[in-house]
């Protein structure tokens, strides 16, 4: 092979390399899934999205990541979680009742004991939250999250396992 050939080769390769890379980003971001539902921070530096929303027996669990709107933030948007905050703040309304968080048997309420956002142009995920709560009855197909910091997650779909 001539050095004119080898190096036509070698772009060629690289092209279909590129085209594969490009390929791979699309067909990753086409994978993410298409929230339930959105909600801002409330400083307007990340969205938060209902990812996921299960109702397995007597369980609903939710799943929230944080897509970084502004860049180059570090945010706490809850340290912790008080008694007042757990029975105020944290909450599914399903219907016309109100879920609290469920506990563990240390009486410590299931979901991330604080939440901080880092929000950079390298990541796509800012942070997450998951959080279990009783489950609304089978008729239910619908609820609203309140969570601190985050404008309220309405008309979520819950899918069944």
């Amino acid at each position: 092979m001539t050095s004119i050939g080898k190096t036509a080769a070698a772009c060629a390769l690289g092209a279909c390399l590129a085209l594969a890379a490009a390929g791979q980003t699309a067909f990753a971001q086409a994978d993410a899934p298409t929230p339930l539902a959105t909600g801002m921070i409330d400083t307007g530096s990340a969205e938060g999205q209902v990812i996921e929303a299960v109702r397995n027996g007597d369980i609903l669990s939710i799943k929230i990541r944080f897509k970084p709107i502004v860049p180059g933030k570090t945010e706490m948007v809850y340290t912790s979680i008080s008694k007042n905050d757990y029975e105020n703040s944290f909450y599914v309304v399903a219907g016309n009742k109100k879920y609290l968080l469920l506990k563990d048997s240390n009486d410590k309420p299931l979901t991330n004991p604080k939440l901080v956002i880092r929000t950079s142009k390298e990541t796509p995920i800012a942070g997450s939250w998951q959080g279990k709560f009783p489950a609304p009855p089978k008729d239910i197909a619908e609820v609203s999250l309140t969570i601190p910091g985050v404008e309220t997650f309405d008309a979520i779909k819950i899918s069944d396992r």
